[in-house]
């Protein structure tokens, strides 16, 4: 039978071990972030580029694997391993495109660790890329008042805490932060590999919407589809900055110039990321994920409108 001493002490041990648990489990969770997810806007056009322009779509679906694969590898290998970014992890970016996947890839099991690091960050992107796809969408399919229904997937989209700035940034400065080019500069083929993919995503824009019936739209854009593949093929190290929507999209840029800026803010975003991870200044982990949120916070998202000194407030901003 235990004596009342050893009893008090048992009972003593096991009320510090607890706080100890409490006190590290307060802890691990300020590093976790709420799930705090959308359901994507839902309309009968969902999902229409998918099943009318399935060789598109195919397209985008390889270009999610793709951001999310770099970051993954960047951040394993700390952004200093030429060959595992530029052959492995590129290579299986191309294996996986030509694989010409039928639905979009699980970005969080492609990339766990990033997702961990900046779930906020990736959220942002989410969003974003859920407004890409349901402007695809529309402009494929039979809805018969288009420009109400792109014009009311915005106002959902600025609804939410993750909505990117529709107002024009000066990707000049963005482009310009002490770790900025850091992943160009050493990784350029992976990097027009990215800039391929924001081509295609803005270069659509107009010859679908100039098309009218589905035949049409197929064949006006596979010369833009070939274009693209060529540049996967012979990456267009030659580039100095990421495409531009109104550069390749003009019409639709003018008619929604709102959401020509979102798409062309979140891609600097993702050369921002890009840099970071690539960045030999922030090597700890916890720096990435410091300098990743104080630019999304300050200049990318929404939110900061008010405040955001990147915002341009003169004539039109050119690279």
């Amino acid at each position: 039978m235990m004596s009342s001493t050893t009893a008090h002490r048992v009972r003593r041990n096991f009320s510090l071990t607890a706080l100890a648990l409490m006190v590290f489990a307060v802890a691990a969770c300020s590093q976790f972030e709420p799930r705090d997810k959308r359901f994507y806007y839902r309309a009968f056009w969902n999902f229409a580029l998918r099943e009318d322009l399935a060789e598109l779509d195919s397209e985008f679906n390889g270009v999610d694997f793709g951001h999310s694969n770099l970051y993954e590898n960047l951040l394993l290998t700390g952004g200093t391993d030429v060959a595992a970014i530029e052959d492995r992890a590129r290579k299986e970016t191309l294996a996986f495109i030509a694989s010409k996947p039928r639905l979009n890839p699980n970005e969080e099991a492609i990339a766990p660790t990033y997702m961990k690091l900046a779930w906020r960050a990736q959220n942002t992107f989410d969003e974003a890329h859920a407004l890409h796809r349901a402007t695809y969408d529309i402009v494929v399919s039979d809805e018969p008042d288009k420009d109400r229904a792109i014009r009311n997937v915005l106002v959902y989209y600025q609804e939410s805490a993750y909505a990117i700035t529709a107002k024009k940034l000066n990707h000049h400065r963005l482009d310009a932060f002490p770790y900025s080019q850091s992943f160009r500069t050493r990784f350029p083929l992976f990097n027009a590999t990215i800039w391929a993919y924001h081509y295609l995503q803005v270069a659509v824009y107009d010859p679908l919407q100039a098309a009218h019936a589905l035949a049409e739209k197929t064949e006006a854009v596979r010369p833009i589809l070939a274009t693209y593949r060529h540049y996967l093929d012979q990456p267009q190290i030659q580039w100095t900055f990421m495409p531009l929507t109104a550069e390749l999209s003009p019409l639709f840029a003018a008619r929604y110039p709102e959401i020509a800026n979102i798409f062309d803010n979140l891609h600097m975003l993702h050369d921002n990321i890009s840099d970071i991870l690539a960045s030999e200044q922030l090597s700890a982990w916890e720096a990435k994920r410091e300098e990743i949120y104080r630019i999304l916070d300050a200049y990318y998202l929404a939110t900061a409108d008010a405040t955001n000194p990147m915002i341009v407030t003169h004539a039109e901003h050119r690279h």
